[in-house]
């Protein structure tokens, strides 16, 4: 199954995928571009900023594509005189794929990082990442795990880590494997791509604002050997102000299969035809049926009466088939639980955690 975009689509943006003029590396040393593609979050920009500049490496650019933002997200770059920084702004706001794929169009490094303006990376992140490579320059991805900052609770979440994988180069489908089974946290902003791969994908698929970034670098980890961080490399931060909070519901739950397929396709073509998939695509359908599990676990907490959320799940089913009998029970549990009742625990527990 193809996973490139139109060219076209680049055409209407005068965005085109072809690479800049390339900074020189050193062997074994490749040049790497964090990109923050930004829109109207100025106050959050700041921090983002500083975790991208902190980098112990030092063969890095950082660029920032600001969408036309609107507040005073001019005035917080304006701040920032580092030479490895490079501002690109939008005459319009052109969307918030577009944008991300203009900061890949515009990237000059040999990999690739994609940093939302409200995500920050460890400091060691990019040195971590290059170690693990060991010289291996030709590694499609190397992914490395992320914390979860749960905005309106004010906690973090540290990652999920393997126990089966170890810091170091792996077969691709093992490390997928470990994602599509819950078994390590993965997100965006802690994954390092190689750049050319992104671009002759097609770069971030417009037709999936929700799940454009997982279905950008896991595909990735099928092309064979790729590197693995087996601790925190970054902070994904989670709240109401992010985009695909923005997104319906019915959206993002058609849209979280719609993903899972794409990938699971990838990883086995012949097992949807024979209807025997292999491990790793039943894994990929309970993956992100589990996700969209989660979306709706998510729309509960919005004092949404589970009535409604029941006969929602019912009407997306086939979203939901893959999960197995446990999983559903447990769904059904929580979602009967009311919302103020989960917010206290999750209070008390932050209360504890903080004494």
């Amino acid at each position: 199954m193809s996973m490139a975009l139109d060219s076209a689509q680049f055409d209407a943006l005068d965005i085109h995928p072809m690479r800049p003029e390339s900074h020189s590396s050193r062997p074994g040393r490749p040049f790497v571009t964090i990109a923050i593609p930004t829109f109207n979050r100025a106050d959050l920009l700041v921090d983002c900023l500083r975790s991208a500049l902190a980098q112990t490496y030092s063969a890095f650019e950082v660029v920032v594509s600001d969408n036309a933002s609107t507040d005073h997200t001019q005035e917080v770059l304006s701040r920032f005189t580092d030479r490895r920084l490079r501002v690109i702004r939008q005459d319009r706001n052109i969307g918030l794929l577009p944008n991300w794929n203009a900061c890949l169009a515009a990237a000059k490094g040999d990999y690739f990082v994609c940093l939302s303006d409200d995500d920050r990376i460890s400091r060691h992140f990019l040195e971590r990442c290059i170690r693990v490579m060991d010289g291996r320059v030709d590694l499609p991805v190397v992914v490395g795990l992320s914390n979860i900052e749960l905005a309106s609770f004010d906690q973090v979440r540290p990652p999920r880590r393997s126990r089966i994988l170890n810091t170091g180069i792996h077969d691709g489908r093992q490390i997928l494997m470990e994602f599509f089974a819950g078994r390590i946290t993965v997100t965006n902003c802690s994954v390092l791509a190689r750049t050319e791969l992104l671009r002759l994908n097609g770069g971030f698929q417009l037709r999936l604002p929700y799940t454009a970034d997982v279905v950008s670098w896991a595909p990735l980890l099928l092309s064979g050997e790729s590197g693995f961080i087996n601790d925190t490399c970054a902070t994904y931060r989670l709240h109401d102000r992010s985009a695909s909070a923005g997104l319906g519901i019915e959206r993002r739950i058609g849209e979280g299969r719609e993903a899972g397929e794409i990938i699971a396709a990838l990883a086995d073509p012949q097992a949807a035809s024979d209807r025997r998939p292999n491990s790793l695509h039943r894994e990929c359908l309970k993956c992100f049926a589990r996700r969209n599990l989660t979306v709706l676990l998510d729309h509960r907490k919005r004092n949404i009466p589970a009535w409604k959320v029941l006969l929602l799940a019912w009407k997306l089913r086939s979203c939901l088939r893959p999960v197995s009998i446990g999983v559903a029970l447990r769904f059904a549990a929580m979602l009967l639980t009311p919302p103020a009742v989960t917010n206290g625990v999750r209070r008390m527990y932050r209360g504890a955690a903080a004494n």
